[in-house]
């Protein structure tokens, strides 16, 4: 089995997490940005910051994960070529609809390895499809009981809620499914029906700063940024450039800082007025992500997960289930 490697980074994320760091407010940035050594050249930015492309920033439902002294470890699958050709002749049965015959070809792969728990998934599935709504629900359940991370089991089970009119159960679900694949896009447009079948906001905006850093010589930093990403732009510039100033505030060179972004959305919030915030999704999200005390959440889901979905398999439970909060009374609150 081969270790995914990711525990350098979510250890960092996870400290950031619990431990409070003094932060500064945009007043405090001008003042280090004057006393540097480094100069920054401030201009207003004149052309739109176009939304990254983030198709190929997906997950894939091949891992598991599981706790060893008292750490989460995500594993990769592992077939044997047995395993493999049974579960080849079941996909093919599935493809076919012969879905007892794929079920018995599934259940053969868990008697011979027990933890394929995304085999138990497809089990599920053959269930769904005969509309054997309970045994397709015990199934995905003991999926996810077995490995949380399954996102596909979360996504069906959801299914399968919203069939059988479960409304409450399905949003649950489908938002954790989201958390666990960011940018799935058919998860996407499951999680919009669901929204909408709840009376929910289903507004989709993006968290995209209008502002660009640059480099332009030795010590010579080009801050551009729209008037109101103004605060973040110039944070942000600190953070990225400014000798020692992460190590300072308590992270390293590579490593994404909960700490960095709590300052660049502080310096963000801090500058702009009532008027600007109820125009951006972004801003009034966030400002009642500070009221509802669900910063960390919006940081995880509106900034990390997109660009690193993968950081989820590493997030406890516990903390998913804040953010699944977070999305249901913040972000998608009722229309």
């Amino acid at each position: 089995m081969k270790k995914i490697l990711l525990m350098s980074c979510i250890i960092i994320f996870i400290h950031n997490l619990v431990i409070s760091q003094e932060l500064h407010v945009p007043a405090d940035i001008y003042k280090i940005m004057e006393k540097s050594d480094i100069s920054y050249q401030l201009d207003l930015l004149k052309s739109e910051v176009q939304i990254p492309d983030r198709t190929e920033k997906l997950n894939y439902n091949n891992q598991y994960r599981k706790i060893e002294n008292g750490t989460l470890l995500t594993y990769n699958y592992s077939l044997t070529e047995e395993i493999n050709q049974i579960l080849s002749n079941g996909e093919k049965l599935f493809h076919e609809k012969n879905f007892v015959e794929a079920r018995n070809e599934y259940l053969k792969v868990l008697e011979k390895d027990s933890t394929l728990y995304n085999v138990m998934t497809y089990i599920g599935q053959t269930y769904g499809i005969e509309k054997n709504y309970e045994k397709a629900i015990e199934w995905y359940t003991k999926t996810i009981k077995a490995n949380y991370i399954d996102y596909m089991a979360h996504w069906f089970l959801a299914d399968i809620y919203i069939t059988i009119g479960e409304n409450d159960l399905a949003l649950n679900e489908i938002v954790i499914a989201n958390i666990l694949n960011r940018n799935n896009p058919r998860l996407k447009k499951s999680l919009k029906g669901i929204l909408i079948n709840n009376k929910m906001d289903t507004l989709d905006w993006t968290f995209n700063p209008q502002m660009t850093i640059d480099s332009i010589a030795k010590n010579n930093i080009k801050v551009s940024a729209k008037e109101e990403w103004l605060g973040y732009a110039l944070a942000k510039s600190v953070w990225l450039f400014e000798p020692g100033y992460r190590e300072k505030m308590g992270a390293s060179k590579s490593e994404i800082s909960i700490t960095e972004e709590k300052e660049c959305l502080l310096c963000l919030i801090s500058i702009i007025d009532d008027e600007i915030i109820k125009k951006h999704p972004e801003f009034t999200t966030l400002q009642n992500s500070v009221n509802e005390g669900m910063i960390d959440e919006y940081i995880f889901y509106e900034i990390i997960l997109p660009d690193y979905p993968f950081v989820a398999y590493q997030l406890p439970e516990s903390f998913i289930d804040n953010i699944k909060d977070y999305v249901i009374k913040v972000r998608g609150s009722k229309m």
